[in-house]
């Protein structure tokens, strides 16, 4: 019911967009803003919660000084990959965020085997390269904010180029991937493929005619970081595990803090000038933010996974 909600919403979006009054880049700007510090951030501000019912949930000791410890050493670690190599630090936090998006999403299909992994990452593929790519010409001058983007002009122009040939070449390897799962699990899948290929199809036509940022704010607000809290929520209430104030009081915490870091790391490099160097700045703390929060992730739906394959 909650999917149905938010692609309502995101076609609502759309025929607004389209046909009553366009939103203006400042408006956008504010809603994908906005969207990012009430929802975006606070999706994953319970990650030390979620890491704690992980270990709980897999009979492990659980340390909060070496959970602390781990997660920040990968958010320098991958901080650090995306300064001294820029470029392939982009291409992994590319892949990174494919998986994640596409694990969210497919969470309720059993994707531990290979085919189910290259599923999900092609999923998420394709999502990014409609995003980015088909609004490429909104991109590149995010590319551009940094030296690297300078450094790295012909690779970024080659993209330019061949951007609809791989998003081609993504549509292929999405609907090939998703061939060999279904006829894999046909058994198992037989229910919701229809319904999850409607939904997808969906998306794809929202996020390909709204713009970049306003298709962005869709994706990874209005539906990716709902549905994760969602499912966030309901995974730490399930056996009473943890009280809905407590969820509450640690969500907003860490936000404050994460919101906090952003912007002391935001002002120090100047980057907080004008919108376009405040988007090019999130889209970067968001990618140093996915290196250890998908890990956790991860480690949650496989436990959902366990849960409903026991109660089946």
């Amino acid at each position: 019911m909650l999917r149905i909600v938010l692609l309502l919403l995101g076609c609502m979006l759309l025929l607004f967009q389209q046909y009553i009054i366009p939103l203006n880049s400042s408006t956008q700007f504010i809603i994908f803003l906005s969207g990012i510090l009430l929802l975006g951030v606070p999706h994953g501000a319970a990650d030390l919660l979620v890491a704690t019912k992980n270990a709980n949930s897999s009979k492990k000791l659980f340390s909060k000084f070496r959970f602390l410890a781990v997660y920040v050493s990968r958010l320098f670690a991958f901080a650090a990959i995306l300064w001294f190599f820029p470029l392939a630090g982009n291409l992994l936090f590319i892949l990174f965020a494919a998986y994640h998006f596409g694990e969210t999403d497919l969470y309720q299909f059993k994707t531990n085997t290979l085919s189910g992994k290259a599923f999900v990452i092609s999923y998420g593929l394709l999502i990014l390269s409609v995003i980015l790519l088909h609004h490429f010409e909104d991109v590149k001058p995010l590319f551009q904010l940094f030296s690297a983007g300078t450094e790295n002009s012909l690779f970024i122009n080659w993209l330019d180029a061949h951007r609809y040939h791989i998003i081609s070449v993504s549509g292929i390897l999405f609907f090939t991937t998703t061939f060999i799962y279904f006829l894999q699990n046909s058994d198992t899948v037989s229910n919701d493929k229809g319904q999850f290929l409607i939904r997808f199809a969906v998306i794809l036509l929202i996020l390909f005619n709204l713009p970049m940022l306003l298709g962005f704010t869709f994706y990874f607000v209005v539906w990716h970081s709902v549905l994760s809290l969602n499912n966030i929520i309901n995974y730490l209430r399930k056996d009473n595990s943890f009280k809905q104030n407590i969820i509450m009081r640690e969500i907003v915490l860490y936000s404050v803090l994460a919101i906090g870091g952003i912007a002391m790391f935001g002002f120090a490099g100047f980057m907080f000038i004008n919108s376009n160097a405040i988007v090019g700045y999130l889209f970067l703390g968001l990618a140093v933010l996915t290196a250890p929060h998908m890990q956790i992730m991860h480690d949650m739906y496989n436990s959902l996974r366990k849960i409903k394959t026991a109660e089946n």
